[in-house]
């Protein structure tokens, strides 16, 4: 007759709390976004505009976008002769390097001496939305494009989306980010960001 193993070796049921199991600890709910230091960032979504007007001689407009916010830029790629352009171009700006109160999205008609301003769009930096996963993303909306004296233009909108997040989003790895802001349109493309998917241990 076998006798019983000693307790030390007995099987025991465990409950560990494990952040990013979903559980409460305490009296806060852990998720699986709690394994990264999280890091906020500003995202702004380009996604398309039309009826722009035209600026050249030829009556046809070479656009762009360009999205500022404080000693930031971030520019898309330029279309030729398009009034409705798409670029679906998303920038992630580091919030704690952020020093400004809006972020002003500039539409520019390319040309080879200087590129002519069309119209932008003003967001006061305390009026953006914040989301963060499980929150669904923030879908882009219309918006009519501005002059310099915040007038509306007669022709001229532009889609976008403005939030606040961290480097769960979903459009993280696809962003262009502010840390590479020396690189020049081109390179632009080029840019990945890389998410951390393993707390950091120094």
């Amino acid at each position: 007759m076998q006798r019983p193993p000693p307790d030390e070796f007995a099987l025991k049921e465990t409950a560990p709390k494990i952040a990013g199991s979903g559980k409460y600890v305490g009296d806060k709910l852990t998720s699986t976004y709690d394994l990264v230091e999280q890091m906020q960032y500003l995202y702004v979504r380009v996604a398309k505009a039309k009826d722009l007007p035209p600026k050249d001689v030829t009556g046809s407009c070479d656009p762009y976008v360009e999205v500022k916010i404080g000693n930031y830029k971030g520019i898309t790629r330029h279309f030729e002769k398009k009034s409705n352009p798409e670029w679906d171009h998303v920038f992630a700006f580091s919030q704690d390097r952020i020093q400004a109160s809006f972020v002003e999205i500039v539409v520019k008609d390319k040309d080879v001496v200087m590129d002519d301003f069309i119209g932008r769009i003003l967001f006061e930096l305390i009026d953006v939305p914040k989301r963060v996963p499980p929150d669904s993303p923030l879908a882009p909306q219309w918006y009519k494009l501005e002059d310099k004296k915040g007038e509306k233009l007669k022709h001229g909108e532009i889609m976008l989306a403005v939030w606040r997040g961290t480097q769960a989003d979903e459009c993280f790895s696809d962003a262009w980010h502010s840390d590479a802001a020396t690189i020049n349109r081109e390179g632009v493309s080029k840019i990945r960001g890389k998410v951390y998917l393993s707390p950091k241990l120094w």
